[in-house]
């Protein structure tokens, strides 16, 4: 018996590739922004903050199955405004 369907793969991606894969696409270092705030505040990236010394892990494995979260996140920056200190 044959089942038809989808299925997702996990792939691994470079940081480069997952910051033109976002709506509307972004550069490498507001893309650190947004995958330094999801590293702070939730579980599921939490490997992507290194203990030693409190920044990014630049070791961690990123997929495609973080995009949806980081999508949420720049569409969240977007409507709320900048990253910056002192923003909005």
């Amino acid at each position: 018996m044959l089942i038809q369907g989808s299925c997702v793969v996990e792939q691994l991606l470079t940081r480069e590739e997952a910051a033109k894969k976002l709506e509307p696409s972004v550069g490498i270092r507001q893309f650190q922004k947004y995958l330094d705030l999801a590293s702070l505040y939730l579980p599921e990236f939490e490997d992507f903050r290194d203990e030693d010394n409190g920044g990014l892990n630049g070791r961690a494995k990123l997929t495609n199955w973080h995009l949806p979260v980081l999508q949420r996140i720049r569409s969240y920056v977007l409507a709320k405004g900048s990253l910056k200190k002192g923003g909005n």
